[in-house]
């Protein structure tokens, strides 16, 4: 994966560098109890902050060569939802225990799976 300084300091603009090397968003609160009100996840490396009992995010659409990073600092754990017609590790969700980490990589237009680890 290309690293932002490096892509910028070859000269491409910032947003195009975003568009290469993905973007992050800090602070997400997980929400909802299903995938219908879970909070909608819009970046490509994102940390949970808040994270109550039974809370959720949802993974963007599967794309064949997609990944998502999540780091789970929420004080509970955090379910993982994919969208309508996808699943993740061939099931209806996942989830991801406070103080851990999960790289989501879609090897189909809609199949995701994951890699868990402790954060460190």
């Amino acid at each position: 994966m290309a690293l932002p300084s490096r892509v910028l300091g070859s000269g491409i603009t910032g947003l195009s560098t975003i568009s290469i090397c993905g973007d992050g968003e800090d602070d997400i609160v997980a929400a909802g109890t299903s995938a219908g009100n879970a909070t909608q996840l819009v970046a490509i490396y994102n940390s949970i902050d808040t994270a109550s009992p039974g809370s959720g995010v949802k993974l963007q659409k599967a794309e064949q060569g997609a990944m998502l990073i999540i780091s789970n600092s929420g004080s509970h754990t955090v379910t993982v939802y994919p969208q309508t017609g996808d699943t993740v590790n061939q099931a209806t969700s996942a989830s991801i225990a406070q103080n851990h980490a999960s790289v989501f990589f879609a090897v189909s237009n809609t199949e995701w799976y994951s890699l868990n680890g402790t954060r460190t």
